[in-house]
């Protein structure tokens, strides 16, 4: 199975989210990913299309499982994935 490139929406979203975010393939689907070294990372799903839309959903996971420990469907808008992924930096970080 051949897996879509990033598109340049996808490429703008984690531009604007900054360094420690990357553009990573997961099940077949190019995401946004942040590794916090301790065993927990995340990844950004749905967003690898151009249309206007925005229809996210996060993922955190334990990675010496590994298995999804917390998910936040039906994120649409870029101020609410930012506002959320600063409440799993918050929480998951420290760990």
């Amino acid at each position: 199975m051949k897996i879509k490139g990033p598109t340049k929406g996808l490429k703008t979203i984690c531009e604007r989210l900054g360094s420690p975010y990357s553009i990573r393939v997961f099940d077949f689907e190019q995401v946004i990913y942040r590794d916090f070294g301790n065993g927990y990372d995340l990844e950004v799903s749905r967003l690898n299309h151009n249309r206007k839309d925005f229809n996210a959903t996060v993922y955190v996971w334990n990675t010496k499982k590994p298995i999804v420990v917390e998910s936040f469907p039906n994120i649409d808008s870029f101020e609410k994935l930012s506002d959320t992924l600063s409440e799993i930096e918050a929480k998951y970080s420290a760990l």
